[in-house]
């Protein structure tokens, strides 16, 4: 990352990479996936056409990761993954669904990402938050359940998690208050870590909850591409406009 203009903060022991901005100026907190770092998706900030001034800030996952790579190599997450569930669901030739129940771990994350977000002075009206495959899900999670309503949502290659909680807190929040939610969602229809299927799900209940956005869906796998960059950026410019 030399060459950005950054900072390493510390949070309560969490790391956060931030690209500062002008005061006053909207704030990107984006959240990386299993197995990343802080600095993964930092790279975004020179890509996505957020307003010029905006504050960037990219956190470590609160979990540390052995790669299995040797000493020295691990990663970060915000929540823990069964793998052994993941290989026995493959094996049977099924589909991966966490609909069902809030991940082990994610309530722990996300109230240490909304407790971060004020000792960091993100005023949430001018707040965006998102992310990557399980920071996607966070994001999704810390939106639907800040006691503030922030600006937007960014769900790259998410799913749906907790879709009985979900559909109760975007309801409330939102449609019940005539309210909506502004997001942009993305997904690789041929995504072998999290189902399209359970994409597309997570876009209805956006919808019908009272959300208001694109959903983009791209000839690929587990991955931010170029065309969802662009179509980012189109939301982007409609969202500021």
């Amino acid at each position: 990352m030399a060459q950005l203009q950054h900072i390493e903060r510390f949070v309560d022991g969490m790391k956060v990479v931030e690209i500062p901005g002008r005061p006053g100026a909207p704030t990107f907190l984006c959240m990386h996936g299993f197995g990343a770092n802080c600095y993964d998706l930092a790279g975004l900030s020179q890509h996505l056409k957020f307003p010029e001034g905006t504050r960037y800030l990219f956190p470590d996952g609160i979990l540390r990761i052995d790669l299995g790579y040797g000493a020295g190599y691990e990663g970060r997450a915000w929540f823990p993954i069964d793998f052994a569930e993941i290989e026995r669901i493959r094996r049977e030739g099924g589909l991966r669904d966490l609909s069902k129940t809030l991940p082990a771990g994610m309530a722990e994350a996300r109230d240490k990402l909304i407790d971060a977000m004020a000792k960091l002075e993100c005023d949430p009206a001018k707040t965006v938050v998102g992310g990557f495959s399980q920071g996607a899900m966070l994001a999704t999670e810390i939106m639907l359940n800040h006691k503030a309503d922030l600006a937007g949502l960014v769900v790259f290659s998410g799913t749906l998690v907790n879709r009985t909680g979900w559909e109760t807190a975007i309801a409330a929040k939102y449609a019940a208050q005539n309210k909506t939610m502004r997001f942009i969602q993305s997904h690789g229809k041929h995504d072998p870590v999290l189902p399209f299927q359970a994409a597309e799900r997570l876009n209805e209940l956006f919808v019908q909850g009272g959300g208001k956005g694109d959903f983009i869906a791209f000839e690929g796998q587990h991955e931010i591409p170029l065309e969802v960059v662009d179509g980012t950026n189109k939301w982007l410019k409609e969202f500021f406009a």
